[in-house]
C-alpha cells in the first residue's frame, strides 16, 4: 500500500507538484526499498528523453470533437429525485387511521413528513388543562363531619 502510494507520488514529483514533506517522506521510502527506487529511475529516465524530445510542428491541426451524444444522466437523477419526493408528499398525504378504517392498528404507521399544523399555542393550552386536571384531583375535599 505505501509502495503504491509512493509510485503515484514519484511522478508528481518529476512534475514538482509535492510539497518538501512529501518530497522527504518518498526520499526516505525509496532509500529502503529497491522496488520503488527500481520504479522511479525508470520513470525518470523515461520522463527525461521525452522531455529531450524537441517538439515537432504538426502538418494539420489536432481537432477535438464532443460528441453530439446528450448524457441524460444528471436529468435522469433530478427526475428520479421529484418523483421519489413527490412519493413521499403523497403518501403522506393519504394517511388514514387504521384503527378507525379496519378496528386494528396496522405493522407499519405512516408518518407525515410535510406536517406544519404544530401550533405551540394548542399545545401550551394542552398542557395547563392537563395541569389543572392534576391540581384539581390533588385537593382534599370537604371535610364532612359524622
Amino acid at each position: 500500500m505505501v509502495c503504491e502510494r509512493v509510485c503515484e507520488q514519484v511522478s508528481l514529483e518529476l512534475d514538482g507538484e509535492l510539497s518538501q514533506l512529501e518530497r522527504r517522506m518518498v526520499a526516505a521510502h525509496l532509500e529502503r526499498c529497491a522496488d520503488c527506487r527500481a520504479f522511479e529511475e525508470r520513470v525518470r529516465t523515461f520522463t527525461e528523453d521525452l522531455r529531450a524530445v524537441p517538439l515537432e510542428l504538426l502538418q494539420r491541426p489536432v481537432v477535438v470533437r464532443r460528441s453530439r451524444r446528450a448524457s441524460f444522466t444528471g436529468a435522469q437523477v433530478g427526475v428520479a429525485a421529484v418523483l421519489a419526493i413527490a412519493a413521499l408528499g403523497l403518501a403522506s398525504q393519504l394517511e388514514a387511521p387504521w384503527s378507525q378504517r379496519t378496528g386494528s392498528s396496522p405493522a407499519v404507521t405512516n408518518v407525515n413528513f410535510f406536517k406544519t399544523s404544530w401550533t405551540p399555542e394548542r399545545e401550551l393550552a394542552e398542557i395547563d388543562a392537563a395541569l389543572e386536571r392534576q391540581r384539581h384531583l390533588s385537593r382534599p375535599g370537604p371535610v364532612s363531619a359524622i
